[in-house]
């Protein structure tokens, strides 16, 4: 799911603003980051970077609608990090709308628990969701209803006219709704169902239908049903999604790895676009010859898109495990040579040096750093979790596999 055009430009011109804030602060604690112990990654720039990461992540808000035992929170839990819908957990907003949220978390749910169609309880609730809309559209964009989800429980295959009527009137409140068809059991083709084809013939008022099985489901000691569909909800809702929920939303979903790794990329694309920029400022280097000052920010911000979590001392040791590596290629000679030089003075061959510098260098090490997180996420999602050493040799691997190969973009075209 693509951007437009508008919305990109956006986005890398508010990655590169924080590339530059780095940039100028690191050249103003130059003398304090050249320590005795040569830690370029000092505590204090890291966090200040995360600490701006997560001022420009933005929040996404999602609404979710439903009858009581459709699974909403069973879905909730499988998309999300940090299980925001856990039963019994939540605050009341109104009678009958409750608001889950997690502090530092940059998602926040709002659910219809205990929902029944029939009677004076579906009139109330139809109304406070209105009235939440409307309310949460008088503030900020961050506060806005930014999607629904719309469950229904696809294998009672009954949609009532209560939620065609719903439907029709949450269209006129202009938040795109997706109807979800939860607990699919029809796999591997769950659009090949005879409910998903009558629902499609219908001409609802709803952006998609994403029939889903959000956890696996036991049928007999010879049959599981495996969980899908989750990835799609999580493409077709991240297209519909404003800007300012984008990324919030990118980092808390936990399975489209391949979103988190091209969100991260566009902030590397943003970042070695500067290069003019980052080639008027000296390289400070110390033990990591490999690394300018400046991409502190720019791992800080890659570990927030991906949501991974660890102190500075791991990415410092990191960035000083390269020292001890072997380049063999031509362009890996140069670079360290030039930074090694460290050529002075404001001539023009001087100039160009440092930036093609800086920028390959930024790009070799965003490149690598954003395969190390791809492979983090993955075995996460497979309940495995990488030792400090081997995600010590995945990225001192990946970085000699870019600065040999000279590549520009990543690999398997951000395949999840």
């Amino acid at each position: 799911m693509s951007q437009t055009e508008p919305e990109s430009r956006s986005w890398i011109e508010k990655l590169i603003r924080l590339t530059h804030q780095t940039v100028a602060r690191a050249r103003g604690q130059q003398g304090d980051l050249e320590d005795s112990a040569g830690h370029l990654f000092k505590r204090h720039l890291f966090k200040q970077s995360l600490l701006e990461a997560e001022a420009e992540m933005g929040h996404c808000n999602v609404l979710v609608i439903g009858k009581s035992g459709v699974g909403k929170s069973t879905l909730v839990n499988a998309v999300f990090k940090d299980e925001l819908a856990r039963t019994g957990v939540g605050s009341p907003v109104t009678r009958h709308i409750r608001q889950y949220s997690k502090q530092g978390c940059p998602i926040t749910i709002y659910d219809t628990p205990g929902m029944e169609l029939a009677g004076e309880q579906n009139t109330q609730i139809r109304l406070e969701v209105a009235q939440l809309i409307d309310e949460l559209r008088l503030k900020d964009p961050e506060h806005h209803i930014h999607i629904v989800w719309y469950c229904i429980h696809h294998e009672l295959k009954r949609l009532e006219e209560t939620e065609r009527r719903w439907l029709r009137e949450l269209e006129l409140k202009d938040v795109p709704v997706i109807l979800v068809l939860t607990q699919c059991l029809e796999y591997p083709n769950p659009e090949e169902s005879e409910f998903f084809q009558y629902l499609q013939r219908q001409n609802l008022p709803v952006r998609y239908i994403v029939p889903l099985l959000a956890k696996d489901k036991v049928i007999n000691r010879q049959l599981t049903i495996p969980a899908h569909g989750l990835e799609h909800l999580i493409g077709c809702t991240l297209e519909l999604l404003p800007e300012v929920a984008r990324l919030a939303f990118i980092r808390q979903q936990l399975l489209r790895v391949d979103l988190k790794a091209e969100a991260a990329f566009k902030y590397v694309s943003g970042y070695v676009a500067s290069a003019a920029f980052i080639g008027a400022v000296p390289l400070p280097f110390a033990d990591a010859p490999l690394l300018v000052t400046a991409q502190a920010g720019m791992i800080a911000n890659i570990s927030f898109i991906f949501g991974f979590e660890a102190s500075p001392s791991f990415y410092y040791s990191l960035i000083a495990a390269l020292a001890g590596t072997t380049i063999t290629t031509a362009i890996g000679r140069t670079i360290v040579s030039n930074l090694l030089k460290m050529i002075p003075g404001p001539g023009i061959v001087g100039s160009a040096i440092q930036s093609t510098t800086a920028a390959t260098l930024t790009l070799s090490l965003g490149l690598a750093y954003i395969e190390l997180m791809k492979a983090i996420a993955r075995a996460k999602i497979q309940g495995i979790q990488l030792s400090p050493e081997e995600m010590k040799d995945i990225f001192i691997r990946e970085y000699q596999s870019y600065v040999a190969s000279g590549s520009k973009t990543l690999k398997d075209d951000f395949s999840s």
